[in-house]
């Protein structure tokens, strides 16, 4: 929970690295304890697997030698939420909303300590450098601070409040990474996870205090990137409407990402089934880059979700991403018992996040994110065992 849930945002290797060792641990228990695989029958846990397999089937069709196949392994994590499913479910009853809400907002205040001492301390423009790119910082800083608002469900009267200062902690280390894609995101993010609390935990009357104060929080998150200069890389989204009228704009940023989709898009058309394969597919991509003044070198990743499951997996790649994102929401409608709403909230609020941010950088096989998507299944498969009516689990 400390690895998966507190670590992501400040220490994303030792994060890594212990979430992927515990994995290791929970597949031998798989096989030495029958009592934990029924946590392998969830949906969370069955999606991710078909997702790969399908992935893995379009590899074979460009693969000229075994390593192309298994490139897919890159996407190890999300193969093993099972595994870590059945050592979560071993939490028994202690694994409540307010638990995982405890630790997650502790990876939302690390998140903020980071920002505030890379900006006010080191003097640097953007927060997060310190301990990673701060695109993916701020996109595990938002992640992990709507992730810590699951704790409303598990705990009763005033006291559940303390958890929106999770989502609060992580935009305002969003802000101070500086990043456009996530702040972006954020809109939508925070949109899901008010709709979803205002109708499961509010009564009517309140409805609309929550809409206004989730609204309150936007402005003033904009108010602040204001205040503090940040605003700036937002005002040069209008590069894009340019960019499209004219076909050219002065961001560089925005010229190589609307580059880097053309390409994507090229090559899905070469090859719409299988695509290209996953080893050095931004070449491939780059194979089929428009004419034109922006050029880009290609780098690990095409900045754009879609555009990556496009040109490594065609059609089929595709399909995998939407498996993917189905996740999450496919293991919390499967979930019976006290902590349905807890799973249901995870499952609308992590794959709106995930599209949201993966429109502008990549989300899902990028290490640190992919570790905590599927830590974030694994909760929602355990969650769901160790709820049920027929479960036997004791504190």
């Amino acid at each position: 929970m400390v690895a998966g849930l507190s670590l992501p945002t400040v220490l994303p290797e030792v994060a890594n690295v212990t979430v992927l060792a515990l994995m290791g641990v929970g597949l031998i228990l798989v096989f030495v304890q029958p009592s934990g695989r029924g946590v392998i029958r969830q949906p969370a846990v069955l999606l991710p697997l078909a997702a790969g397999a399908i992935l893995a089937l379009a590899l074979v069709f460009t693969a000229t030698t075994p390593n192309h196949v298994l490139a897919v392994l890159v996407l190890a994590p999300l193969f093993l939420v099972g595994p870590l499913a059945s050592l979560l479910q071993k939490l028994g009853r202690e694994l409540t909303p307010t638990l995982v809400g405890i630790f997650a907002l502790v990876g939302a205040a690390g998140a903020f300590a980071v920002a505030v001492y890379d900006v006010a301390v080191r003097g640097l423009s953007r927060g997060g450098y310190s301990v990673n790119n701060v695109i993916h910082f701020a996109d595990l800083a938002l992640t992990i601070g709507f992730v810590a608002l699951i704790g409303v469900f598990g705990t009763k009267g005033r006291s559940r409040f303390i958890f929106v200062i999770g989502p609060v902690l992580g935009l305002i280390a969003v802000v101070l990474a500086n990043s456009r894609g996530p702040i972006l995101a954020a809109v939508p993010v925070s949109i899901a996870a008010a709709a979803m609390i205002s109708g499961m935990l509010l009564p009517r009357r309140w409805v609309l205090p929550a809409a206004a104060a989730t609204l309150v929080v936007l402005i003033g998150g904009g108010y602040l990137a204001y205040v503090l200069g940040f605003a700036q890389r937002l005002e040069r989204l209008g590069s894009v409407v340019t960019l499209f009228s004219s076909g050219t704009t002065g961001d560089s940023s925005v010229g190589e990402r609307f580059h880097m989709y053309i390409s994507a898009w090229n090559a899905f058309q070469a090859s719409p089934i299988f695509g290209h394969g996953l080893i050095d597919y931004t070449h491939a991509a780059a194979q089929y880059a428009p004419p034109g003044p922006v050029q880009y070198k290609p780098s690990q990743h095409l900045h754009n979700d879609i555009a990556d499951f496009a040109v490594i997996g065609g059609s089929l790649g595709l399909l995998s991403y939407v498996l993917y994102l189905a996740a999450p929401l496919a293991g919390a409608l499967a979930t019976r018992g006290r902590w349905r709403n807890a799973a249901l909230y995870l499952g609308v609020v992590m794959p709106v996040g995930y599209f949201a941010m993966g429109l502008t950088n990549a989300m899902i096989g990028i290490l640190t994110q992919t570790v905590l998507y599927a830590v974030v299944l694994a909760l929602i498969a355990a969650l769901d065992v160790n709820s049920s009516p027929s479960s036997t689990h004791e504190s």
